[in-house]
């Protein structure tokens, strides 16, 4: 089995001068696959969409776009990356007036360690990378990734599962590859993303629940000892619990349960 395409072709590389790999200029999505479906796909192709918008980038047919990442899943369970390029071109950082975007489909295999960090929970960290505030691209997926390579890079040399990323003001955005979550007086509060960071698929579908009510709020590193649980979150690895930042210790608490049973319920079984 093929594990990329481009535009619908099987490839083994990319043109040296593709946009993407040149400037980042580029969307992707991560999308997990269970037995030939993509449960979240309608949320991570309503955040492709508009974020296609803002960059000003033609995304292809959904219909398309699903048909090439299916026939890289099969029926297996896989993640699939979907990206969009503005493909080659243009001048330097000026983009083509006309642009041929490029759209990529990658499989890769299914993460071993996902459902340990469900059960037992992270040890996290909080690196020393601070995100950039107030960009014009905060909240996208977009193809330059180098704030969360360095922070991954801090992570390993700390032998933490994961990492909490600041932005430059102080203030707790999210982890390297998930979204945040704390419980603090019974009410689960998550960062906003609007200045720094990534509007996760994830948690959007969880919000998206009846029963589900996260808030948003501005929280800082001091708020940790205030947490009763912390959870992190991404559409492919789900809802996992938080053991410990740094100093601070928590417990597994009633709402990461409830929310891994919806979870499960909903999208995985």
């Amino acid at each position: 089995m093929t594990d990329l395409l481009v535009d619908g072709r099987v490839e083994s590389g990319l043109p040296a001068d593709d946009r993407g790999f040149l400037y980042g200029d580029s969307l992707f999505e991560t999308i997990a696959f269970h037995d030939g479906r993509a449960p979240l796909w309608r949320w991570h192709w309503r955040r492709l969409s508009a974020d296609s918008d803002r960059l000003g980038l033609i995304v292809p047919a959904e219909s398309l776009a699903l048909e090439e990442c299916l026939s890289l899943a099969g029926a297996q369970r896989c993640i699939i990356r979907l990206t969009l390029t503005r493909g080659s071109g243009g001048r330097v950082y000026t983009p083509p007036a006309d642009p041929l975007c490029r759209r990529i489909v990658q499989r890769r295999d299914w993460p071993a360690d996902i459902e340990r960090f469900r059960h037992d929970g992270m040890r996290l960290i909080t690196s020393s990378i601070r995100l950039a505030s107030g960009s014009p691209i905060a909240g996208m997926k977009h193809g330059n990734r180098l704030e969360q390579v360095l922070a991954a890079r801090d992570c390993a040399h700390r032998q933490a599962d994961e990492a909490l990323l600041e932005d430059a003001q102080g203030r707790l955005i999210e982890a390297i590859a998930s979204n945040l979550v704390m419980v603090i007086d019974g009410q689960a509060l998550t960062p906003s993303t609007g200045s720094a960071g990534v509007s996760g698929v994830g948690l959007a579908w969880l919000r998206d629940q009846e029963a589900v009510n996260v808030a948003t709020a501005e929280l800082h590193r001091r708020d940790l000892a205030r947490a009763d649980e912390v959870m992190v979150i991404n559409s492919v690895a789900g809802i996992r619990p938080v053991t410990a930042v740094d100093k601070h210790r928590f417990a597994i608490g009633a709402t990461c349960r409830a929310w891994q049973r919806l979870w499960s319920e909903c999208l995985e079984t």
